[in-house]
């Protein structure tokens, strides 16, 4: 299925440059950097350093409208779009469901954990709906999925070169 979303966002990028293709990749809920980064190393044959860059840029680039404007979003869901609100209150709940425990347990900790080990679904969207949702203060949510993103990628960025290395590439 991961493969299917990949080609298709990049079909319907076609004509843009490769960089701004990692960038979105990196942005998408259900590819974000764990498969920005071996597209982009694998397929465009960028250098492993530029394609965490531009992961990392794709990463960031959400965490400040997700953080600021979650509650925003509901309020306008809930009165343009109600047929909505319950998709959106889903995910919001899962959210609060994966971190609620560890945050309570680790503190804003739990965050850089959540996102240091590259599982699927444990991103910067989930990560930040889940700092939204349990009010972690803004200092504390950004240092924590920062150095979440910077870790998972380098692990994402190290296993796909030593994967590569490994198979002869």
């Amino acid at each position: 299925m991961a493969q299917a979303v990949v080609e298709f966002i990049l079909r319907v990028l076609s004509g843009v440059p490769d960089f701004l293709k990692i960038i979105v990749l990196a942005m998408a809920p259900l590819t974000e950097y764990q498969l920005a980064i071996p597209v982009a190393i694998e397929r465009f044959h960028f250098a492993p350093f530029t394609a965490y860059l531009l992961a990392l840029i794709g990463s960031l680039c959400l965490f400040f409208p997700l953080y600021f404007g979650l509650d925003a979003l509901r309020g306008f869901v809930s009165k343009t779009l109600p047929v909505l609100l319950r998709p959106l209150d889903a995910f919001l709940l899962r959210a609060e469901h994966k971190m609620k425990d560890n945050y309570a347990k680790y503190g804003a900790f739990a965050l850089f954990l959540f996102l240091v080990i590259p599982f699927p679904l444990t991103g910067i969207w989930t990560a930040t709906t889940a700092a939204v949702v349990l009010k972690i203060p803004f200092r504390p949510a950004f240092l924590g999925i920062l150095c979440g993103v910077l870790g998972g990628q380098l692990l994402v960025t190290i296993l796909t070169v030593g994967v590569g290395a490994l198979i002869g590439q």
